[in-house]
């Protein structure tokens, strides 16, 4: 019997409003109500994750930043893995606008989301019921900041030229990955998901074998991997279903998949 679950959010537990759906919600208190763990492991940073454990009326930990990051239930830091200040300037040392001027740069330092430009429409047009925006402040203020993600948005044809380029000049060593085809995430290479969780797990007297997981994103491959059951999502990213060839492809998230697999597995 595993003993817990593990989730991503957009994609994965979120449905295409990304809302926790009623179904999904009950399946959650259900699992909890069997003694099995519940963990959110997410690239969002620390408020944007916290708004959806408010929503579902949890108290638990939060793995955010692509598993950069761990937040214990009572808000309080227990893991960080910032991206080395050399990577981060040979990032920042990109044109990323001779790329294509609607690319956007941002970057999650503690628990606040950062922006260099007024990208309000963006955000809005992404999710017109957002509650959480980027704090819009100065370059100077903004390169002086220590990161846990640093990320590109835009369209993806431009974005993979930028990715060619991060590896480039980072001779690989930070993490880079499409978390969707819009967003393109750099963090530590020394963190994912599946190392954050494996922390967590161990805190609790469990491993990673005794974990099921789900995500939709790159940056899920090897949580899903490692753990011991991974599913990945039907609307995952393409590059997510092309390396994935042993692992089982559920339901898409508008169709509650993660919640529909996880009481077949716990009988629910």
């Amino acid at each position: 019997m595993y003993k817990a679950v593990v989730s991503d959010l957009d994609g994965t537990l979120l449905n295409e409003e990304h809302k926790v759906s009623p179904f999904t919600k009950e399946t959650i208190e259900l699992i909890l109500e069997k003694g099995i763990k519940f963990y959110i492991a997410t690239g969002r940073g620390y408020v944007g994750a916290k708004e959806i454990m408010d929503e579902i009326g949890l108290k638990i930990p939060l793995i955010t930043s692509n598993g950069a990051r761990i937040v214990d239930e009572n808000g309080v830091e227990i893991y960080v893995k910032n991206i080395e200040q050399k990577y981060v300037d040979k990032i920042f040392s990109i044109d990323y606008k001779s790329f294509d001027k609607g690319i956007i740069l941002n970057g999650f330092s503690g628990n606040h989301w950062y922006v260099t430009e007024d990208a309000r429409d963006y955000f809005y047009t992404q999710k017109p019921n957002r509650k959480q925006y980027p704090e819009q402040i100065d370059w100077k203020d903004f390169e002086k900041l220590a990161f846990t993600k640093i990320f590109f948005l835009g369209e993806h044809e431009k974005l993979l030229k930028i990715e060619k380029k991060v590896r480039k000049v980072t001779n690989g060593e930070v993490n880079i990955v499409f978390v969707n085809e819009k967003s393109l995430e750099i963090f530590s290479k020394d963190c994912d998901k599946a190392v954050a969780t494996g922390f967590l797990l161990l805190r609790d007297g469990l491993t990673l074998k005794d974990a099921v997981s789900f995500g939709d994103g790159f940056n899920d491959y090897d949580l899903i991997t490692q753990t011991g059951l991974g599913f990945a999502m039907k609307n995952s990213i393409y590059r997510l279903l092309e390396k994935l060839t042993d692992t089982e492809i559920i339901e898409s998230n508008a169709s509650d998949g993660m919640a529909k697999k996880v009481r077949e597995i716990f009988n629910l």
